[in-house]
């Protein structure tokens, strides 16, 4: 009798603790049941807590029958099947997530545009690192201008024309090095304001940092080399020079809830479509006017409420996120991820459990792809046991900046190639922690949402791959291409040694190869080395 009774309780125990264990390591994501560990837990639960009830249930069953006719056994029986129900409910959600249910096109190719080396210091407004990178990709025929005067940089086929108005999204919900460098915000901001053509058109810097407060996008702890320098400083400094440059919270009406302008509705606030079941969430966009009059809905485009038309051509997104771990929920932080800065988490929407689904993916086939995504790679969170915040202390310098058209390439590529690399680096081994940033296991926090997104896409008509043999990346670090113009000659030397004797600033911007501050003999030594050498 007392074994019976010793083995049956230490049964009961080892299920319930194998049960609570279950549960805490799948937590709000029933899709982890669909792990290994999971499913060996859940045997042993079923084996510990099932053949006790078995057996008491058959010597025991007169009794039970009696109690369950009283007013307490059927209270009991209720809310039993009440927590029956829910855990079915809950585990059922385990079998949503087959991976990708479409295949990207066989014969597509994503391109990769990564620059390494870049130099740490700004020169002026500009950002050395996204000269070199508008230089690259203009190298392989994706311009960053479109004009009709053909350069190396700009072309008919151009991304950005004079007259476009520009959203560059950000990542500023975290301060330290957890948002956007803002040494490369103001950098690319020049750029688009440098047009060949002379550009007349307008900047918009906007975010959506949901609940947390971005303080006017004016924090004391950025991630520049002046941690001092906000996007409120950038934004001011150019509209000081004249330029057509504003900033947009769309933290602010989140809560908003609107209906498009062709519709009669000119309030900013947020299009939300009804629930799908697909993703337990409602997909969003914003629409707003900027602070020069200009109504934007980020899925049709500049509305002119004079003619009552869109015009969907002159609006163009650029995506800016930086690359870090999301060790909190969702593994890793980069080009899709970023965009739930772009939905709203409010209005029932239920955006940010519905990431794991592919909501964000859905939400980009909606609106269309962003025109370009530029990984911030400068700073990077590499510690798998952190993020998405990411202190001072714990970043990792990597100097590294990477664009593409195609976000789950850019991720998949970027997480394989400079975070997991970044996690060794700093000492941290497999097996990564939960939520996990596995490239390689299709089960993993990132490769789940980002492999549901890419199939949300993929069904929306975009092409993107998550197949790394479909990825063409194309590196370069720019060393001694002072003018930008793909190669390293005679005109560069000259400008270095323009510049010779000085130290660095906007004039010679990077006539300072090695970074010390001054033009001197060991920067032409350096130029002297790489000379006749292009972009790859």
């Amino acid at each position: 009798m007392f074994w019976r009774r010793w083995l049956l309780i230490n049964s009961l125990i080892s299920g319930v603790m194998a049960l609570c264990w279950l549960l805490l390591r799948s937590g709000t994501k029933p899709s982890r049941f669909t792990y290994p560990c999971q499913q060996a837990a859940f045997s042993t639960a079923s084996l510990a807590l099932g053949g006790p009830l078995v057996a008491t249930l058959v010597t025991a069953r007169r009794r039970l029958i009696a109690a369950l006719r009283s007013r307490a056994g059927i209270a009991s029986a209720t809310m039993g099947l009440f927590l029956i129900s829910g855990m079915w409910g809950y585990f059922s959600r385990a079998d949503v997530y087959q991976g990708p249910q479409l295949d990207p096109p066989r014969g597509y190719r994503a391109q990769i545009y990564h620059v390494t080396d870049c130099p740490q210091d700004p020169a002026g407004e500009r950002f050395v690192g996204l000269d070199h990178l508008v230089t690259l990709m203009g190298s392989r025929g994706l311009k960053f201008y479109r004009s009709e005067i053909e350069s190396l940089v700009a072309g008919p086929d151009g991304i950005i024309a004079a007259d476009d108005t520009v959203v560059i999204k950000i990542n500023y919900m975290f301060g330290d090095r957890g948002g956007t460098n803002t040494d490369l915000l103001r950098g690319l901001i020049r750029r688009i304001v440098d047009h060949p053509d002379t550009f007349v058109g307008e900047v918009v810097v906007c975010e959506n940092s949901q609940s947390v407060y971005m303080y006017g996008f004016n924090r004391q702890n950025n991630n520049a080399q002046d941690i001092g320098l906000s996007p409120r400083d950038v934004v001011d400094g150019f509209q000081a020079q004249g330029y057509t440059v504003s900033r947009k919270s769309w933290r602010v009406f989140r809560n908003t809830q609107v209906d498009e302008y062709s519709d009669g509705d000119m309030a900013d606030g947020y299009v939300v479509y009804p629930y799908d079941s697909q993703l337990d969430g409602r997909i969003s966009y914003p629409k707003f006017q900027t602070n020069y009059g200009t109504y934007i809905s980020l899925k049709y485009g500049l509305w002119d409420p004079d003619g009552g038309t869109y015009d969907r051509e002159h609006l163009k997104f650029i995506n800016v996120p930086v690359l870090k771990s999301h060790h909190s929920t969702y593994g890793v932080t980069a080009c899709v991820k970023n965009n739930m800065g772009v939905v709203t988490n409010g209005l029932d929407t239920n955006s940010h459990y519905a990431i794991q689904w592919g909501i964000l993916g859905a939400m980009l086939g909606e609106i269309q792809l962003a025109d370009l995504n530029i990984l911030d790679c400068i700073w990077i969170n590499a510690n798998p046991y952190e993020g998405p915040p990411s202190s001072y202390e714990i970043a990792t310098r990597r100097d590294e900046l990477l664009a593409s058209v195609d976000p789950v390439a850019a991720d998949i590529w970027a997480v394989t190639n400079i975070l997991i690399p970044g996690f060794l680096d700093n000492g941290f081994t497999p097996p990564w922690p939960e939520p996990s940033a596995d490239p390689d296991d299709p089960n993993s926090a990132f490769r789940e949402y980002l492999d549901n997104s890419m199939n949300w896409i993929l069904a929306a008509g975009y092409e993107v791959t998550n197949d790394l043999d479909q990825i063409d990346a194309i590196t370069w670090n720019g060393v001694g291409d002072l003018d930008n113009d793909g190669d390293v000659n005679i005109a560069d030397l000259a400008e270095l040694l323009g510049g010779y004797g000085t130290t660095s600033g906007a004039t010679y911007y990077d006539g300072d190869l090695d970074g010390d501050g001054d033009v001197d003999t060991v920067d032409l030594a350096i130029l002297l080395d790489v000379y006749g050498t292009a972009c790859p």
